[in-house]
C-alpha cells in the first residue's frame, strides 16, 4: 500500500458503506476502491448517478483531490 497504509481498502469500503447505506443494493455497489452505480434503463443510470453526486456534495465527499 502506498505510504504504509494497511487496510485502506478496507476502511475505504467501510467508510462508503456508512456514507451510501440507504442506496447500496438498491442502484450502488461498493467495492475495494469503486461504488458503481446502475439501473434498468439509462435514463434511471443518470437519475441514480445525479441522486450520488448530490450526497456526494451533501456529505462533503471529494472525489478528486487536486493540489
Amino acid at each position: 500500500m502506498p505510504f504504509g497504509l494497511c487496510n485502506a481498502f478496507t476502511t475505504f469500503q467501510r467508510c462508503m458503506m456508512a456514507i451510501f447505506v440507504d442506496m447500496v443494493g438498491k442502484f450502488l455497489e461498493v467495492f475495494m476502491d469503486d461504488f458503481p452505480v446502475f439501473g434498468d434503463t439509462f435514463e434511471d443510470c443518470l437519475k441514480n448517478l445525479e441522486l450520488v453526486l448530490c450526497w456526494c456534495e451533501k456529505t462533503n465527499l471529494v472525489l478528486n483531490w487536486e493540489k
